[in-house]
């Protein structure tokens, strides 16, 4: 045949499949050209292959770089199974024996590659295309008569399937670059900002310096601070908890902005904020602070992405998105002390949030409307399980203590009663919590009580200054002079070591103990 018009049909179908049937075109080369069905399931690739093979060895060489070539791109794809044509276009067949080189070849588990020769001539080529490519409608093959007019249309179908793959590349870049990275910056800046006012404040892993400041705190939400549920996505727990939350703002949030654009990621960003604080508040009483609600957030309007757009989703985030995304949920439930209700809350409230506030272009649909109504929903069943499911104080020891001297603060003594009780039953011998509850046993007159529980705490902490203070007090109103006197030297030698100013009580005490001896 002919050099033209084997050249002339090898852009014919260039042109049938770019053009007509709008396939992508990953490649484009004067001999070899990609494509991708992005519609097809499973996902389909061609390869069309300008060639000239005098042997079959030579042909069985080109299949083994082929076979390496799909492997490639189905990795790329991320896709669960391909289907691949390998089409050579050749105006003569190998010379030797080459039909058993045309056998179909595997990729991976689930990609199956079948190789088609088209050669000879205008009818063979016509019959091979019906017989293997009958769903592809490629229409019969006609050679022009004058050299020059195919050459020219050779040119003309070059140019628009590059204009048209052009554009294509365009769109997907307008797509994925819609916005440009800015508030991502800003929240960066206050972020780190909060966690130096912390350090310089008492230190960010002081639970009582992240209340002061605005962390997630159950007890006081109820009376009223529900900006917590604002300002906890500011502030971070240790320098490790602001680099990794650091790291994975700046690259989730540049792409959730640059998809979104700057408002529409604001929106994002905040409500998956709010709603993971909302449902951490819900089902976990721990103090808890950080960006994470939000983080996952990002996650769910990238997966809403994937939703509208999952090809172009696949080929560019999808398997990144997928691990990391599945990598942290399973974090959370591995490791303690993470607050996976707010991981799984952010990640809810930015996908619908994503689904309100839509894509760039995207046409509006009544689907916004029912996500609004989904996160009201679930905000308020959230706050229902709290109030009406779940008991409202503190479990823990350490939490116990912190709201228990809140109360104390506010002369709030007998609602400090069973919020000391409940964190005893968690941790019998907390030092604090046993200083508090033998307080409330002297003003109750129960000071056998009080004395077997100073006793108990200043045996697991020997430093505890104000506990053998009270003790000595103890031992003298029941005349153990010599104990009280014991009790009130290690109270004034330990407040002495941590430079406790402001001890003229502790020495009046001893004073007057010295004297009853």
């Amino acid at each position: 045949m002919n050099s033209s018009v084997h050249r002339y049909f090898f852009w014919k179908m260039v042109e049938h499949y770019a053009i007509t049937k709008q396939y992508r075109v990953l490649s484009l080369q004067s001999t070899q050209a990609w494509f991708e069905d992005d519609e097809a399931k499973p996902r389909r690739v061609i390869r069309l292959v300008l060639s000239e093979v005098d042997w079959a060895n030579r042909l069985k060489r080109d299949i083994t770089h082929a076979k390496q070539q799909f492997d490639a791109i189905y990795k790329q794809l991320g896709v669960w199974e391909m289907r691949g044509d390998n089409i050579y276009v050749m105006s003569y067949p190998p010379v030797d024996s080459w039909e058993g080189a045309m056998e179909p070849f595997q990729v991976r588990k689930k990609g199956t590659v079948t190789n088609i020769a088209l050669h000879t001539d205008a009818s063979t080529y016509n019959q091979v295309a019906n017989d293997r490519l009958s769903s592809d409608g490629i229409p019969p093959f006609i050679a022009l008569s004058d050299e020059v007019q195919m050459e020219q249309e050779i040119e003309s179908i070059r140019t628009k399937v590059q204009q048209v793959s052009a554009g294509r590349q365009k769109q997907d870049k307008n797509t994925l670059f819609f916005g440009k990275p800015r508030m991502i910056y800003a929240l960066l800046i206050a972020i780190v900002g909060m966690f130096l006012l912390l350090e310089l404040n008492g230190g960010s892993t002081n639970i009582q310096v992240l209340i002061d400041y605005g962390a997630k705190y159950n007890p006081l939400m109820i009376e009223g601070e529900w900006w917590r549920l604002f300002t906890s996505m500011f502030l971070h727990i240790g320098m490790l908890h602001l680099f990794f939350n650091g790291m994975a703002l700046y690259f989730l949030g540049t792409a959730v902005e640059q998809l979104f654009g700057s408002i529409r990621f604001l929106v994002i960003y905040f409500l998956a904020g709010i709603f993971g604080s909302i449902v951490s508040f819900a089902f976990n009483d721990s103090v808890s602070a950080g960006a994470s609600g939000a983080l996952f957030g990002c996650f769910g309007a990238l997966l809403y992405f994937g939703l509208k757009q999952p090809n172009l989703f696949y080929r560019t985030l999808g398997r990144n998105i997928f691990f990391l995304l599945l990598f942290n949920l399973v974090l959370g439930f591995i490791v303690p002390g993470i607050d996976n209700g707010a991981h799984i809350g952010g990640l809810i409230g930015g996908f619908l949030t994503a689904v309100l506030v839509r894509m760039p272009k995207e046409k509006k649909k009544t689907k916004g409307i029912w996500a609004l109504l989904s996160l009201i929903g679930l905000a308020i069943a959230s706050v229902g399980f709290l109030f009406f499911g779940q008991q409202q104080g503190s479990s823990s020891g350490d939490l116990a203590v912190i709201e228990a001297n809140r109360l104390f603060e506010n002369n709030q003594i007998e609602e400090a009663r069973p919020i000391i009780e409940g964190g005893l039953e968690e941790n019998a011998e907390q030092p604090e919590l046993l200083f508090l509850q033998a307080y409330l046993d002297i003003q109750d007159g129960h000071l056998v009580e009080a004395q077997d529980r100073l006793e108990t705490a200043t045996s697991v902490r020997p430093q505890f200054f104000e506990a053998w203070h009270n003790l000595a007090l103890i031992y003298a109103e029941t005349k153990a002079y010599d104990q009280a006197l014991e009790a009130i030297n290690k109270a004034i030698e330990q407040a002495e070591d941590q430079n406790i100013p402001d001890l003229e009580t502790y020495y009046d005490v001893r004073v007057q103990i010295e004297e009853q001896q």
